[in-house]
């Protein structure tokens, strides 16, 4: 599940380079199961919800990702940029790990609601990829959480079989996928269905794993729209 390298190429021609990244960034750290876990902080000033972010299988540092924590920032968003991969040894996508990265997602979140300056804000959790089937495995145990919105991810096995719930939830995926087939966000958008959960969806029909411009920019364009009538 690795981010792929032509939409990184693409990025400067993207929606992003319309905004000036001034948004400066702190890091921060908490612990779950035992160990330490960072969090990066964008648009900390903001009076707006918060949004935790969890990246793809390549991890924190694709430059993409920190572009659109800053856009987020930049809407008034606190932007929490979780390195869930720290919660475990390895950053296999296997049974364990996600029980792993689910209560990184967990604890952060429980961290946020003890924080006073944080207490009282709404949280979505915005997740790409790997960091997708993350943060679709954490609404499904119903952590805290006011909004999910997903990009090209799918619920882990094991999430699916001890299903609890779901916070409303935006699925954004590829008719072309082939490294997460179209047919999980079909799944799942079926399953929200018949569970009755409040689920918006969009198959975008020329995309693969993960989106070039127009359809990046549109990706980007309905997830701010999703949380502001989800958090508000």
């Amino acid at each position: 599940m690795n981010f792929p390298s032509r939409l990184c190429a693409s990025f400067a021609i993207s929606f992003l380079s319309l905004t000036v990244f001034a948004q400066s960034h702190q890091l921060a750290h908490f612990t779950s199961g035992n160990r330490s876990v960072a969090y990066d902080i964008y648009g900390e000033e903001s009076t707006g919800p918060l949004v935790i972010m969890l990246h793809g299988a390549s991890g924190p540092d694709v430059p993409l990702y920190r572009g659109l924590a800053q856009t987020f920032a930049t809407k008034n968003y606190i932007v929490l940029f979780l390195h869930y991969f720290d919660a475990t040894d390895t950053f296999r996508a296997s049974a364990a790990n996600y029980v792993a990265w689910e209560r990184a997602v967990s604890d952060l979140i429980l961290a946020c609601r003890n924080d006073p300056k944080w207490s009282n804000r709404k949280i979505a959790i915005l997740g790409f990829s790997l960091g997708a089937s993350v943060a679709l495995a954490a609404g499904s145990q119903l952590v805290p959480a006011n909004a999910v919105a997903e990009w090209y991810g799918s619920l882990p096995d094991e999430f699916f079989y001890q299903l609890k719930g779901m916070p409303p939830l935006l699925i954004l995926h590829g008719a072309h996928d082939d490294n997460i087939p179209v047919a999980n966000a079909k799944q799942l958008i079926m399953l929200c269905g018949m569970k009755n959960f409040k689920c918006e969806s969009h198959i975008y029909p020329d995309q693969g794993h993960g989106f070039l411009p127009p359809d990046f920019d549109n990706a980007v364009i309905r997830t701010l729209d999703f949380f502001s009538r989800e958090l508000k």
